[in-house]
């Protein structure tokens, strides 16, 4: 059975990947793989600034595919900024959602303006569907 009471602190990575604007995507690629992850927060400037995100999909979609030299493409080129963020407190039912509705597949959790964590679709269906027995 699904339990769909669980929030996005239940299910979210707090061990996530961050990166700077200015990095190059040859940079965001090694962190990823670095790091075993498929994507990265990039760093807010400031307080009032927004945290952004780079996915691999970013990387092959708006780099790779166009032929774009990934040493020479800057990571604030291809990021999405804003991110689409949640609360921790938001119930796992709309983290899928958004999801689905967006088109993403990470969501950085953000609790009284500072970076919690990050939900990606893996951990959602790894953390609800449980194991065959």
């Amino acid at each position: 059975m699904v339990n769909y009471n669980l929030r996005a602190k239940d299910v979210m990575s707090v061990e996530l990947a961050t990166i700077l604007d200015d990095a190059t995507v040859a940079e965001a690629a090694q962190l990823m793989r670095l790091e075993g992850v498929r994507s990265l927060v990039v760093e807010r400037h400031d307080e009032q600034d927004a945290y952004g995100i780079v996915t691999f999909s970013d990387i092959c979609s708006r780099v790779l595919a166009n032929g774009r030299d990934p040493s020479q493409v800057k990571v604030e080129e291809i990021m999405t900024k804003p991110a689409v963020t949640i609360a921790p407190m938001l119930e796992v039912k709309y983290v899928a959602r958004l999801f689905r509705q967006v088109g993403i597949s990470h969501l950085p959790v953000v609790e009284d303006g500072k970076l919690a964590g990050i939900v990606s679709m893996t951990d959602l269906v790894t953390e609800l569907i449980p194991e065959p027995e």
